[in-house]
């Protein structure tokens, strides 16, 4: 339940902050990268999880640390937990250090232990 709760809550937050981007930036429609961020989170919204990873693995290098993390959090919710590994063999060190990508990918070790 408490991951339930944690993922409405990350979807909002999401939502809110690219919400308030969009108002206060009228370029808004050509950085690809953000377009990617809102394409591929729809997409894993809307349970098309085969489409959104294949766009995410298709556009790996334009994906911010934010998409990583929606990726990483879907391989959860699908328990693709494979893929989930191998997107974390294609971190960079920074993107390997960010906060949100570390908790993910905690997550995703901590849904994966087998009993």
């Amino acid at each position: 339940m408490l991951l339930i709760k944690n993922n409405i809550y990350s979807i909002y937050r999401f939502q809110r902050l690219l919400s308030l981007y969009q108002k206060n930036n009228e370029n808004f429609s050509n950085l690809s990268s953000v377009k990617l961020n809102s394409t591929v989170k729809q997409l894993f919204d809307a349970k098309k999880y085969k489409e959104a990873f294949e766009l995410f693995d298709q556009k790996f290098d334009t994906c911010t640390d934010t998409t990583i993390g929606i990726a990483i959090k879907a391989c959860i919710i699908s328990k693709d937990y494979k893929r989930g590994i191998d997107i974390q063999q294609k971190l960079s060190s920074n993107s390997a250090n960010n906060s949100y990508i570390q908790t993910s990918l905690i997550r995703l070790y901590n849904d994966n232990v087998q009993f």
